[in-house]
């Protein structure tokens, strides 16, 4: 991995479910890390369904590896946010190589 390629700076956040004292919840977004990475955007999709034009863009964070601990029992509770730009990503897969050494962050853009 060359260092020199991780030059983004990327939020990954936490929804953290909290009891409201009424029987319900209440969702709240907190930072569990931040991380320098390497952003792609591997594809996007336009659609129309119901009406409405949906806009799906898939991006690929390469980061060095154990940068995040692996969240395999939890990946949908997390999101991640490109520093500088207020679009959130829902994380959609987390994968570790010990060939290289990475982790490879693959997150859908959320609208």
């Amino acid at each position: 991995m060359n260092p020199g390629k991780l030059n983004t700076r990327v939020l990954i956040k936490q929804l953290l479910k909290s009891d409201d004292g009424y029987g319900g919840f209440t969702n709240t977004l907190t930072t569990y890390d931040t991380i320098w990475a390497s952003v792609k955007q591997v594809d996007g999709d336009r659609s129309s369904e119901f009406g409405q034009i949906e806009t799906k863009v898939r991006v690929e964070l390469l980061c060095r590896k154990n940068t995040i601990t692996p969240i395999t029992d939890a990946i949908k509770e997390f999101i991640f946010q490109i520093e500088g730009n207020d679009v959130n990503y829902r994380v959609n897969n987390i994968y570790q190589s010990e060939f290289k050494h990475i982790t490879k962050i693959t997150g859908t853009k959320i609208e």
